[in-house]
């Protein structure tokens, strides 16, 4: 008996290891056509690494854009201006639980980027437990109605919103000068609001919506914006969407810091939520 010399044969190595060149090129594909191999090699490695390098693109590019700026640059505003404004905050609060019972925070459901919703914060500036059904008469007349005052044609005030009476004194002063919505600072921290853009609306006035209306969920809901420092107390539904959607397609930074300097005026100039 002829002795096995421990060598594999050819055949053998391109029947255990089919990819294996022995000097006769590569094996061929099932179609019967042959590849060479340092291509097939390049070819594998661009597929595997080809998702990896395309994130990675992905990310430095965004690192330049403005969105991401301006994520950056408004966490890091709201998280100084409220170690700042620790103290005035703490008084609001404290004041809050002398002038009425409850919790100084209110807290609300909105509606945010891509129709998320998210719990937004205020100082409260109500009575507990007060009936909302004139509020939402009047939410249903602004959408539905294009109205643009809490005003009926008589110059009544139906929906007692110019005098509400659910608001308590001291809320009466948070409103006056904003103050009330120095907790969004909180949401802006955690990312559901920005410093500016539209603003975020309950979900019961944001079933009225159109698809036009819709698309100011693109971005971040702002504390301020474009229609807040452009009269919202005269303006009407339709106004205050096509505002919104003028500064989701115009928004820069040096827009934005337009804004907040209106915003400043308004709060010093103005004399209550109505007129």
């Amino acid at each position: 008996m002829r002795k096995s010399s421990g060598k594999l044969s050819p055949q053998k190595v391109r029947d255990y290891f089919p990819t294996t060149s022995l000097g006769e090129g590569p094996a061929p594909n099932s179609d019967g056509t042959r590849e060479e191999c340092g291509n097939t090699l390049v070819s594998r490695e661009r597929s595997v690494w080809s998702p990896v390098v395309q994130r990675v693109k992905g990310e430095v590019h965004y690192i330049f854009t403005y969105s991401w700026w301006k994520g950056i640059l408004e966490w890091l505003l709201a998280l100084v201006t409220i170690l700042i404004l620790s103290p005035l905050l703490l008084t609001i609060a404290i004041m809050i639980r002398f002038d009425s019972p409850g919790n100084p925070i209110f807290c609300q459901e909105r509606v945010g980027k891509d129709g998320r919703r998210f719990i937004l914060y205020k100082f409260r500036s109500m009575y507990k437990n007060q009936d909302d059904s004139k509020f939402k008469a009047w939410l249903r007349r602004y959408v539905l109605d294009n109205a643009s005052s809490p005003l009926d044609e008589n110059g009544q005030d139906i929906h007692e919103l110019v005098h509400d009476p659910r608001v308590t004194r001291f809320g009466s002063l948070l409103r006056k000068t904003n103050l009330d919505e120095l907790p969004q600072l909180i949401n802006v921290l955690k990312g559901d609001m920005a410093f500016i853009g539209p603003r975020p609306d309950i979900p019961f006035m944001v079933e009225m919506y159109d698809e036009q209306a819709r698309n100011k969920f693109r971005v971040k809901p702002g504390i301020t914006g474009l229609w807040q420092v452009a009269g919202r107390r005269s303006l009407s539904f339709k106004d205050m969407v096509r505002l919104d959607l003028e500064y989701i397609e115009r928004q820069s930074l040096f827009l934005d810091a337009k804004i907040v300097l209106f915003t400043i005026r308004e709060i010093l100039t103005r004399d209550g939520r109505w007129k």
